[in-house]
């Protein structure tokens, strides 16, 4: 059975490689077959290659993507990140929107759950989008007073 501490050592591997380095394929070696993605990309699939997709199209959207790891809470089967993915709008944010080549810093927090294993099969994240646009000019900030 995998510890708290394996499955921590998985998902900042995950990050770094995946993530920051752009290797794909790792993912495939520490995403179950019965991976659910709990916030799948607009119109993806919420299994493991929809994962594998998202993956692919965060690194292709954001090319100089780095995620900074702020915070790391493992107890049992879970693992909750607190981290800032640091990079620069070169294709659009989003989709249907331009892009606008200003840097950014988006906060977020995302969960992993795992399988005795060690193997990731649940993921579900918390990002600020909204703080996001802001800073690219997307959207603007809320009003003051």
């Amino acid at each position: 059975m995998a510890t708290p501490a394996e499955n921590e050592a998985t998902v900042r591997e995950l990050i770094e490689r995946v993530m920051n380095q752009g290797d794909i394929a790792f993912a495939d070696k520490v995403i179950s077959d019965a991976y659910i993605e709990r916030n799948p990309m607009p119109g993806g699939s919420a299994d493991k290659a929809g994962a594998i997709a998202m993956f692919e199209m965060m690194r292709d959207q954001t090319p100089d993507m780095r995620i900074e790891v702020e915070d790391v809470i493992a107890s049992g089967n879970k693992v909750a990140v607190r981290s800032t993915m640091h990079g620069t709008d070169t294709k659009g944010f989003m989709p249907g929107t331009p892009a606008t080549n200003k840097s950014f810093a988006m906060g977020a927090i995302d969960v992993f759950t795992f399988d005795e294993d060690g193997m990731n099969t649940e993921h579900y994240g918390v990002y600020d989008i909204a703080g996001t646009m802001m800073q690219l000019g997307l959207a603007e900030p809320p009003p003051q007073g």
